[in-house]
């Protein structure tokens, strides 16, 4: 039997997802590639990191796969890579901030490049790897090394979309953070996290 405050982890991580899922409603294309679009999907999840990692992890995500491949059931692909993209932000986040990175303004820099390095270098590996095929998939290009080709013209603009993200998704998501952890309602928090000096 699940405790108390184990049940009220599950609400809050299933209320925080589906919390993401419907801020993907509301979002602003990235203008010389219109098709990535900045949205505030990735801050509910990295709050949701430090009530309960694990099925934010476990569970979270593939609910909020689901939840956006509702919005475009044609693409199955492109909510698996908005998806990944947030895992490659929220559990560097999760992990630094545990770690106390986040405590004072020069760590806190520092944590942001680790989070946007995490984001970027991932994104930049599937992207290689799944982009070609998924231009020829949906008939965009003839042949793969049409598709390679695309991808490697597209690639900067996808690197430059997601360090702007990683680096907005951190520091919208670390005050809120930090106000839930001054009250005490954060579990999975170790220690308190300064404002920075």
């Amino acid at each position: 039997m699940l405790s108390k405050g184990k049940t009220e982890n599950i609400g809050i991580v299933a209320s925080l997802v589906a919390l993401s899922v419907i801020l993907h409603l509301f979002n602003i294309p990235f203008p010389p590639a219109q098709y990535l679009l900045f949205d505030l999907t990735g801050i509910p999840l990295a709050v949701s990191m430090l009530f309960s990692p694990r099925l934010t992890v476990i569970a979270g995500l593939p609910v909020f796969y689901i939840g956006l491949l509702l919005y475009r059931p044609q693409d199955p692909i492109g909510p698996f890579m908005k998806v990944a993209a947030e895992g490659f932000t929220i559990l560097p986040f999760y992990v630094l901030y545990q770690r106390k990175w986040f405590a004072t303004k020069a760590r806190a820099a520092l944590a942001t490049g680790l989070v946007v390095t995490s984001r970027t270098a991932s994104m930049l590996v599937l992207n290689l790897a799944i982009d070609p095929f998924y231009f020829v998939l949906f008939k965009w290009v003839e042949s793969y090394s049409q598709g390679l080709q695309l991808t490697l013209m597209a690639l900067p603009y996808v690197c430059v979309f997601n360090v702007i993200t990683a680096v907005y998704v951190t520091w919208l998501s670390l005050p809120i953070v930090r106000e839930l952890e001054k009250v005490g309602v954060l579990p999975y928090v170790k220690s308190s996290q300064g404002e920075g000096s």
